[in-house]
């Protein structure tokens, strides 16, 4: 494994350059107001104004962050709507620019004052670009959630045009997730939208990333069929953005698949466009597919010249996303020309940038988010429903009796209700018994089989050295005539019998409390483990750790080194796999486990109705630390386990 396949672990994915594109460009499809319509629109006066610096935030986001920083500066307290605009496009000038932490300081000042206006449109839109960047982080629980309220608010606003690019930035998020089939499903939402045809630059994104989900599901001919369905949209609008972008993913698709000479044309298309249109992120990300092709070309020098140029945009534009990828390639060719020195330092940097942009990302699947989102609509139905239901009997009640009648209903409703509410509580309390029963139960299992299992070491390796030391002791004691040769041959065998049962118990003890963890931590422990793995060559073991520094707590670092022996042992027994990574992280809530190999495989689903004593063994070490496992499995796709371990704070 070289250096850029690892640094592809801090990706979601190898069409990551082209996804922060398109998911950057869709979303701010959405910062032109439509508040206009109204007769009395608070913005008329500025109307001209921030139409010029929704065009600037594509083509010069510094001077559009200048226009909207002049107009602020005049605005008064009564003009809060403008405000609400001025600091959005500041925002969104710097997240042009990759300055993400700026861009969040005043999407989240405007997202403020637009929920105390209740400014519904410009409060989808705020949530629909604070998701943009949490997606480019990786936190994808985060993007998912701004953008259920993005859309929501959307339908507050009446507005429900904007739906579709939001449609599309949650199909993103599970493209990053590799669900393709899920992301393909909200990209043909989108697609299939009944405003799609008022938006040709938006259905043109929306095409590209349907082609890069092909891709990725390594369907080529409708990979393509909807890269020429975007190309045509973007050239007869004149659409340079847009073109761009689909010749990168040509060209990233024709890499992947070795096909080196229209890899490189697509390429070239692409550097065209963006130097035509004044596009230099897009120049960048360009140059940066150029300087792979020239490493697949056995041409390091050509390569550093590419990552040298992108190094400098990055520099020139602080752009953090584009330096971590200029580091990335520099690493793979320095690699590539034997510098192992500069190598290792630009791709700790890379790996630094990444971790300061990820901030403290957690990958989660977010279909809990998913299901939550659909009852939140279905009481907003019920909520709409309610208020024509009052507005009609408001209507109707006119009298005294029928004030009262309703009075009497309404109190044997609240009864009703608070009888069930109690009812769910008791229900409620029989369930937490009944999984605390079930969890003693499947420890003291745990328990049983680790005792009977001690008990057969002791009995199978132990008893049967004692039983042979003590053979050869009664020989010696019984047979007074033997030889000097033949004792000193018996003395020797009771010897190393002797000393093979001290190493058996040694190693008992060791695995029933390894001294590694005492006297190295965890991190000792996993080196200990991957030395031993690796000296089998039956496979290969690779780990990582960050903020291990310190001590742990024991209880968390005996059920870290168990349940990393059990991982061990489960892919070296049924995976059949050939590399097997395991990655321990610590911050300031909680310790992650992830868990990675190449092997075959199985259905996670099928695994819930059947028994693994591996796998029970792992769950009641990590369910006793108020912890929670997760496992994502498929036939022929290796096996990734997530366990996630809260710090208790002293």
């Amino acid at each position: 494994m070289n250096l850029y396949q690892v640094g592809t672990l801090f990706r979601s994915s190898r069409w990551y350059v082209l996804t922060t594109a398109l998911i950057i460009f869709s979303s701010f499809l959405s910062c032109k107001d439509s508040s206009k319509d109204n007769v009395q629109n608070p913005l008329a006066p500025y109307e001209k104004q921030f139409d010029e610096i929704h065009r600037l935030v594509y083509e010069n986001p510094s001077l559009a962050r200048q226009k909207s920083s002049d107009i602020l500066k005049t605005l008064s307290q009564d003009k809060p709507e403008a405000r609400v605009l001025c600091l959005k496009y500041i925002g969104s000038s710097y997240a042009f620019e990759t300055q993400y932490s700026k861009a969040i300081k005043y999407y989240k000042q405007a997202l403020s004052l637009a929920e105390q206006l209740k400014y519904y449109y410009e409060i989808a839109n705020l949530n629909n670009n604070l998701g943009t960047i949490y997606n480019e982080f990786g936190n994808y629980r985060g993007a998912y959630i701004y953008f259920i309220k993005a859309l929501q608010n959307y339908d507050l606003s009446g507005n429900r045009q904007k739906k579709t690019g939001t449609l599309n930035n949650i199909g993103l998020t599970y493209l990053n997730l590799n669900h393709q089939d899920k992301a393909l499903g909200y990209f043909k939402k989108a697609l299939n939208s009944s405003t799609i045809n008022k938006d040709s630059i938006l259905a043109a994104t929306i095409l590209n990333n349907i082609a890069i989900c092909n891709f990725a599901k390594k369907d080529i001919e409708k990979g393509m069929s909807s890269l020429k369905r975007s190309l045509s949209i973007s050239e007869k609008t004149n659409n340079l953005y847009g073109t761009c972008v689909s010749y990168q993913i040509m060209g990233n698709n024709y890499l992947s698949l070795n096909d080196k000479a229209n890899a490189y044309n697509a390429y070239l298309k692409s550097v065209a466009i963006a130097e035509k249109a004044g596009l230099v992120n897009l120049l960048a990300i360009s140059k940066v597919g150029l300087a792979r092709l020239a490493l697949s070309e056995g041409l390091p020098d050509k390569a550093l010249k590419y990552a040298n140029e992108v190094m400098a945009v990055s520099n020139d534009k602080n752009s953090q996303s584009l330096k971590a990828d200029a580091m990335q390639l520099l690493a793979s060719i320095y690699e590539d020309k034997n510098d192992y020195k500069e190598s290792l330092k630009n791709f700790k940097t890379h790996v630094k940038l990444r971790e300061e942009m990820t901030n403290n990302t957690v990958v989660n699947q977010i279909y809990d988010v998913e299901v939550e989102y659909l009852n939140q609509l279905n009481q907003l139905q019920k909520l709409e429903l309610e208020k024509k239901e009052l507005a009609i009997s408001n209507k109707n009640i006119i009298l005294l009796l029928m004030s009262l009648v309703f009075l009497i209903i309404f109190g044997g409703l609240y009864f009703i209700y608070r009888n069930h509410q109690n009812r769910q509580k008791v229900k409620l309390q029989d369930t937490i018994i009944e999984l605390t029963k079930r969890k003693s139960k499947a420890a003291l299992e745990a328990e049983f089989r680790e005792r009977k299992r001690i008990g057969r070491e002791l009995h199978d390796s132990l008893g049967y050295l004692l039983s042979l030391a003590g053979l050869n002791a009664s020989v010696l004691k019984k047979r007074g005539d033997l030889s000097e040769t033949k004792k000193n041959e018996l003395l020797n065998a009771l010897m190393e019998n002797i000393n093979e049962a001290f190493d058996e118990v040694r190693n008992i003890s060791h695995n029933l409390a390894p001294s590694l963890l005492s006297e190295q931590g965890i991190k000792g422990a996993l080196k200990n483990i991957a030395d031993k793995v690796n000296q089998s060559g039956k496979i290969k073991m690779s780990f990582d750790t960050f903020g291990l520094q310190g001590q742990l707590d024991d209880l968390i670092d005996n059920a870290l080194y168990r349940t990393i022996q059990e991982i061990v042992n489960n892919t070296i027994k049924h995976a059949n796999a050939s590399e097997l990574f395991i990655q321990i992280a610590r911050d300031s809530h909680q310790i992650t486990l992830i868990s990675e190999d190449n092997g075959k495989g199985f259905d996670s689903e099928n695994l819930k109705n059947q028994s693994s004593f591996g796998l029970t063994h792992i769950r009641s070490w990590i369910e006793n630390l108020n912890g929670s496992l997760h496992i994502d499995s498929k036939i022929n796709r290796g096996t990734i386990i997530s366990i996630l371990i809260p710090i208790q704070k002293t």
